[in-house]
């Protein structure tokens, strides 16, 4: 489990070295695995793959089933939440606590999306600024945490991921998320802050969803592979079917998305109850700029290192179970719509205590 002082490290940098996750048998497994979806050895329907093409990130081709007669110069492969040995990588203790301290120790944890990225060798797509999240997602809640896996090792000339430490403080730099256009590139990514994550295989990195990161291309002649998975809170839906994702931990919950409205009562109310990454998540209309909160109402993008509480141990309601298909990963090409749903007493009762939550904050402010 991770200590006091990587948490504080985590909730200044955004992102924090988890230690080792993976034997070497399992990291056979899994690169064995993952070539066998690409040269077309292993069929699932769940399976997405991309081809890396070594141009521009806009010109790649879109995700499919195949690539065609079958080719390790590929660059994702998508969906391996419903693949038996990926998903049992994500149901190590380790994990779940992570997952506990973002979103609760009794709170039900899904899955938005587990793959693997590859930088071929001699090749890989130069991956512009951005952050993970934002309406282009189309979630109803903003979720707040990525853990990636080496499954190669990880070295600047191989297109290791390159990171600007503490830019999570800033929260989503635009409503729509996703890359970062020109302008705010060379606002936030000054050339003397970027960190590039060299990562030895099997170990894993904890990184917030607002870290801004990048990556280039491969220059050497192996591959260079990792395994990441993007966890979420369990009642998130997908705003444009509302349709749940696949559960890692506990139940699917029987709920409504959440409209923006109540999404903004709720940001108090998720502060005031002290959750550690509690957030003002305001898709699918959100404001630029927002910041994560800790219990005490304080804005900790003035206050590098505070709301820390060291690990939480989960407790789940229900017991992990093998992975269904839940929604599609929409994350490249859509963008949210209101889900105009009403309130419900829960909310009303969340918009008293948001309320309560801001005179406090006044009163304590003065």
């Amino acid at each position: 489990m991770l200590t006091a002082t990587q948490w504080q490290e985590y909730d200044s940098l955004g992102y924090v070295r988890i230690g080792e996750l993976l034997s070497g048998d399992e990291l056979d497994a899994l690169r064995t695995r993952a070539d066998d979806y690409a040269l077309g050895r292993r069929c699932n329907p769940h399976v997405q793959l991309q081809a890396d093409t070594g141009g521009a990130y806009e010109a790649l081709p879109e995700p499919g089933p195949s690539l065609g007669a079958g080719t390790l110069r590929y660059r994702k492969v998508q969906g391996l939440e419903t693949d038996d040995l990926f998903s049992a990588v994500l149901r190590q203790p380790l994990i779940a606590a992570l997952a506990a301290r973002h979103y609760g120790p009794h709170a039900t944890v899904s899955i938005f999306r587990a793959m693997v990225m590859n930088k071929p060798a001699g090749q890989g797509t130069e991956l512009p600024w951005h952050q993970d999240g934002g309406d282009v997602w189309a979630l109803d809640r903003d979720p707040l945490m990525t853990v990636w896996i080496a499954l190669d090792a990880a070295e600047t000339a191989n297109g290791c991921v390159e990171v600007i430490p503490g830019s999570h403080r800033l929260g989503l730099l635009t409503a729509q998320g996703s890359t970062l256009d020109p302008e705010e590139s060379r606002r936030v990514c000054p050339s003397d802050s970027v960190t590039p994550l060299e990562v030895e295989p099997g170990h894993g990195v904890l990184m917030h969803n607002w870290l801004v990161h990048r990556s280039g291309v491969n220059r050497t002649g192996s591959p260079r592979r990792a395994f990441t998975a993007c966890l979420m809170d369990g009642r998130t839906r997908n705003t444009l079917t509302g349709r749940p994702f696949p559960m890692l931990y506990g139940d699917a919950p029987d709920v409504a998305p959440i409209s923006a409205r109540s999404r903004q009562m709720l940001c108090g109310s998720a502060a005031l109850d002290g959750g550690v990454g509690a957030v003002c998540a305001q898709s699918p209309r959100r404001e630029p700029h927002v910041a994560r909160v800790d219990g005490r109402g304080d804005d900790l993008r003035a206050q590098p290192g505070t709301g820390d509480r060291g690990p939480t141990p989960p407790t789940r309601r229900g017991e992990g179970r093998h992975l269904t298909p839940g929604a599609e990963d929409t994350s490249d090409d859509h963008v949210p719509t209101e889900s105009g749903q009403r309130s419900s007493g829960r909310l009303r009762k969340a918009r008293r205590s948001s309320s309560f939550w801001w005179r406090w904050r006044r009163r304590s402010s003065a």
